[in-house]
């Protein structure tokens, strides 16, 4: 806490809030826990790699279009019925208002009972409609789907606990190793077993099962260090604050992950499920120019969190994060275009060199998104994760209205087109919301 940066030109230099954004800033532990972060990033973004290469090579377009629309099912439904239960922990738990032993049991018990209600009601509508919903997708694929969902639910829930202790080495070792187990899962199941698809998605589970373990044990370690009082806070109460905050978060998370994935579910309607499987590959490269964005966003939301005493500071910070991010993905972007202009074909195979012009087309919205979350983390960060539902119901209408009137003409790269305009007004009205936001006084606006 001893490093001294310059004075901001805009404040007095011995006003108490510089010397507070100073220790923010220029803490090790934050530039640590990004970094750390970014290389936990870094490796699950080549596994995740690694595993794109093999699906698309060995299962070809109409395969990997089949293992992305199964893999639709629980991070759909985990994004739509976790009731904005991660987003609250981090808040409350990096605020000191949950201890570990409540957070545990409380998330434990909220799961189970969003769990069992997200099987129940999804399944039915599997049997009766998921030929019209799924168009071509194999109905055992949408059923392994549905059956990863509570394991991703549930390790969702519990390390975003360790993510508001700010514990990141536990918390990134929880996320890394799903992948890389995957990973193992996929080339014992596509090289050594005939499995295809199928073994693709056992693969997967078997990933979430792995990290869920992990964050059983790592969670457990924590548990036994505090004390066991007010370990069994009742539910009614746990859930109605947790809930109170998370439901508005929930509800800007569902429509973010619809405009995530508008643009992909709309492609597999208008076309086919091999122009599905061509458009992933653009989508999820485009994707991983986000990873310091979302390092930057996990390290950065909890320590915002905790300075809701000093409002003018966590805008500060955010504003920095904003630039940074911003720049350092501008030249990213960059870098990856002209490396995919060369390799796409030699790494993916002839068949998906049709991504690379929808690939080009997402890097603006790429780009504007990257900064637009940081934002977001301010926002919520404030206590008030209902303005960021507010900017998401507009930027959804304009991404599903322009997949609708574009994909049937230009394919997928009006897909792109489309997906790139709703990111950049996503980031326009982020960045006069944070402008809005309490400057003055405690700051505690929950």
């Amino acid at each position: 806490m001893c490093c001294r940066p310059p004075a901001s030109p805009q404040t007095a230099p011995g006003d108490p809030l510089v010397e507070r954004l100073k220790q923010f800033i220029g803490a090790s532990p934050l530039r640590r826990n990004i970094g750390m972060t970014l290389g936990r990033q870094l490796l699950a973004a080549f596994a995740q790699f690694l595993l794109v290469v093999l699906i698309a090579r060995e299962l070809g377009p109409e395969g990997n279009g089949f293992y992305a629309m199964a893999i639709l099912i629980p991070t759909m439904l985990a994004n739509f019925l976790n009731l904005g239960v991660g987003p609250a922990t981090v808040y409350y738990v990096s605020r000191g208002d949950f201890n570990v032993n409540q957070a545990v049991a409380g998330n434990l018990r909220l799961a189970l009972f969003v769990a069992t209600t997200g099987v129940v009601c999804t399944l039915p509508v599997l049997l009766l409609w998921g030929a019209e919903i799924f168009p071509g997708i194999p109905h055992a694929l949408l059923y392994l789907g549905l059956a990863s969902f509570p394991l991703t639910l549930l390790l969702a829930y519990l390390n975003t606990i360790l993510q508001g202790l700010e514990d990141f080495k536990a918390f990134n070792l929880t996320v890394l190793l799903p992948p890389y187990v995957n990973l193992a899962g996929v080339v014992i199941a596509l090289y050594f077993l005939p499995f295809g698809v199928a073994g693709a998605m056992v693969a997967y589970i078997s990933g979430q099962l792995v990290g869920l373990v992990a964050v059983f044990r790592l969670l457990s370690r924590k548990r036994s260090t505090q004390q066991s009082v007010d370990q069994a806070t009742p539910l009614s109460n746990y859930a109605r604050r947790t809930l109170g905050y998370g439901w508005k978060a929930h509800l800007s998370n569902i429509l973010a992950f619809v405009n995530y994935r508008a643009d992909i579910f709309l492609v597999n309607l208008f076309l086919t499920p091999a122009a599905t499987g061509i458009y992933v590959i653009a989508v999820q490269i485009a994707e991983k120019l986000w990873m310091l964005s979302q390092a930057a966003s996990t390290v950065l939301l909890p320590r915002l969190s905790a300075m809701h005493q000093s409002p003018q500071a966590r805008l500060a910070l955010s504003n920095k994060g904003f630039l940074v991010v911003s720049a350092i993905t501008a030249v990213a972007s960059v870098a990856v275009a002209i490396a995919l202009w060369w390799l796409i074909s030699p790494v993916f195979g002839e068949e998906y060199a049709a991504a690379l012009p929808a690939f080009m087309w997402l890097l603006p919205g790429i780009f504007a998104g990257a900064g637009a979350r940081i934002y977001s983390n301010c926002i919520a960060a404030a206590g008030k994760p209902e303005w960021n539902m507010y900017s998401s119901i507009g930027v959804v209408t304009i991404n599903v209205i322009g997949n609708i009137l574009l994909v049937p003409e230009y394919g997928i790269v009006g897909a792109a087109w489309a997906t790139s305009v709703a990111y950049f007004f996503n980031a326009v009205v982020k960045f006069y919301m944070v402008k809005l936001l309490p400057s003055a006084g405690s700051g505690s606006v929950s």
